[in-house]
């Protein structure tokens, strides 16, 4: 017995819109999940830029901070001397400065070697020290420390001769200098002494006291 082709027709057509309503339904539900998504990345990126732009401005702070404490301290040391701040080794007992940890000398070494040196420190030299460089007698670029003991004044003549010849010099205690010519002959200079103004000499010893002689009764 053969069916009726106009009674299967609308079958067909109710399990076709049926699949169609179910595909439109997962599509919809598919598209509304891709929505969430995308909104909850959304929401996970402003976050991400907030959490960034909050650690931006907690570093920009800081380093705001930083800056300012760092401008304060230049400031204070340029109010309280015009060069770095460096370690001053001074006598325990008379003050004179002896040592810095720094190229630069301090006014302190500077008055102690005019008044040591007085002049020129080559030998035969009498250019006034106050015209003179005061100069690292070992190289401060050779490790020659600013110190006393190792600066002396030497004109600007005799301060090239001894950077650019074969001349050599060394400075002993005391503040000697004992200066090698290219031939190998050695001369010494030595700071002039001063003369004191003022001399103490001991007290002449008193006289010895007069024997007490025996009564005559």
């Amino acid at each position: 017995m053969q069916s009726d082709p106009s009674s299967a027709a609308p079958a067909v057509l109710s399990a076709v819109l049926a699949e169609v309503l179910r595909t439109s339904a997962q599509l919809a539900a598919a598209e509304a999940a891709r929505t969430l998504a995308l909104a909850a990345a959304g929401h996970l990126a402003l976050d991400v830029m907030a959490d960034r732009r909050a650690n931006n401005r907690a570093s920009e702070m800081a380093l705001h901070e930083v800056t300012s404490e760092l401008a304060a301290a230049e400031n204070l040391s340029d109010r309280t001397s015009p060069l770095p701040w460096d370690r001053v080794v001074t006598h325990p007992v008379t003050g004179a400065v002896l040592h810095i940890d720094s190229y630069h000398r301090g006014t302190a070494i500077d008055r102690f070697l005019r008044a040591r040196d007085r002049h020129c420190r080559w030998p035969g030299c009498t250019v006034p020290a106050i015209r003179a460089e005061v100069d690292h007698t070992h190289d401060d670029a050779l490790g020659g420390a600013t110190e006393v003991s190792n600066l002396a004044h030497l004109c600007q003549r005799h301060h090239t001769q001894k950077q650019f010849t074969r001349w050599r010099v060394r400075q002993v205690p005391g503040g000697v200098l004992e200066w090698t010519s290219p031939t190998g002959r050695i001369y010494t200079d030595e700071p002039l002494a001063y003369s004191p103004a003022v001399r103490f000499v001991p007290d002449d010893p008193p006289p010895p006291e007069p024997e007490e002689q025996p009564a005559p009764f």
